[in-house]
């Protein structure tokens, strides 16, 4: 039995992703109606995907999803301000010389997000063999590591990378990056999925793939970057796309690891490593108690008024969606908080005014200043050759 974990629109602005995962659930649900009615005899793959679990969230952030269709289309994290690809616990809170928290804040503390907390219990739950992230802003198949410019070592590791070329070939014609996330995207990306996945929960095959970008779209136009304008291409992409997971899946008994996955609960193995945090005990449901708790119009208001709340803020799509997974049982609604309101307010009481400080004086910034510009130019010289890579916006 293998079983495949997978997640679609984990960036508010990727909009093009849950489409590759509604049209999976479409296309599994027709090759099973055709197996149950006895239309053909099983093909090969068809007997595969007996043996195979598929645990699909076609819309993890729905609230960042949410934000871009009211008009802030370069927007990926979450209702929060919370980057939810840097909120998990594998080199969390670690920061580059280019960060930048507009895109990539990576929250209070590992798991700190609803959508974060609810794919840990999936993950604690399933024990999955593949865990597959799907993300859009350029072409590429991705493996670990994030936080560093190189794959892991050994026979695992290598035959994760042949399946990826494979894929490479079959599904993108040669063009898709593959390999180490931080050796191809351009820069390292700490606290991500993929690097959990594989380093933590010990998923043997953890994947990020890039499904589409413009990367000749001006930087600020980030529909157009993460997004086909086009009917035409937005059909070819998702399809295309849909039936490389099946790939995939026909390639997995290729990997030395599957056969042999230790199956122990992740719980047990992240608590005896470095992963030994409260957070791990922080399920969405709670953090869904805990924001009726700090509302007071909603703890007077009681179900009724929950559920008109909820209504207005993720609409009724989001939990068909997460009940798709067939795992979460109450409402979608519960696992997530309102706005970037708490985040905010956590910026601003952790701020220090220049004002405030002792015996300060403006004049002090001049210099300061004069250094910051100075360095501004100096990188973006560096950076003019990869126009790409200077981009505000990130993909992983």
């Amino acid at each position: 039995m293998f079983v495949v974990l997978q997640s679609f629109g984990e960036h508010g602005r990727e909009l093009i992703t849950p489409e590759v995962g509604l049209r999976l659930l479409e296309m599994l649900g027709d090759l099973g109606s055709e197996m149950e009615h006895g239309v053909q005899a099983a093909t090969p793959q068809q007997k595969l995907l007996q043996r195979t679990v598929f645990k699909i969230l076609p819309l993890e952030n729905a609230n960042g999803r949410k934000l871009v269709e009211l008009g802030q289309l370069c927007e990926r994290k979450n209702g929060r301000g919370v980057d939810p690809n840097r909120n998990w616990d594998a080199h969390w809170g670690f920061k580059e010389s280019d960060y930048d928290p507009a895109e990539e804040y990576p929250g209070a503390a590992p798991f700190s997000e609803p959508e974060t907390a609810l794919l840990l219990a999936l993950t604690n739950a399933f024990r999955q063999h593949v865990w597959l992230n799907m993300h859009s802003g350029m072409e590429a198949l991705f493996m670990p590591y994030d936080h560093l410019a190189e794959i892991p070592e050994g026979p695992g590791a290598q035959a994760s990378l042949r399946i990826l070329q494979q894929l490479n070939t079959l599904h993108c014609g040669g063009r898709c990056a593959v390999g180490s996330g931080g050796k191809s995207v351009g820069y390292l990306a700490h606290g991500t999925a993929t690097d959990y996945m594989y380093d933590v929960a010990g998923v043997p095959m953890s994947f990020t793939w890039e499904i589409f970008g413009d990367l000749k779209a001006d930087f600020s136009d980030c529909f157009k970057m993460f997004n086909p304008i086009d009917q035409a291409t937005v059909e070819a992409t998702v399809a295309n796309w849909a039936a490389a997971i099946l790939s995939l899946v026909e390639l997995l008994p290729n990997h030395p690891d599957i056969a042999a996955m230790n199956l122990t609960p992740v719980a047990k193995v992240a608590a005896t490593g470095s992963n030994q945090t409260a957070a791990l005990a922080m399920t969405a449901s709670k953090l869904g108690a805990e924001e009726r708790e700090s509302d007071p119009a909603l703890a007077a208001g009681g179900k009724d008024t929950q559920a008109h709340h909820d209504d207005a803020v993720h609409g009724g799509r989001n939990d068909a969606m997460l009940q798709l997974t067939g795992e979460i049982k109450e409402s979608a609604s519960e696992h997530y908080d309102l706005d970037g309101s708490v985040h905010e307010n956590v910026l601003q009481g952790q701020m220090l005014h220049a004002s405030d400080m002792p015996g300060f004086s403006w004049l002090y910034l001049l210099p300061v200043t004069i250094l910051l510009l100075l360095g501004f130019l100096l990188k973006r010289a560096r950076t003019d050759r990869t126009p790409w890579l200077r981009m505000r916006q990130r993909m992983v």
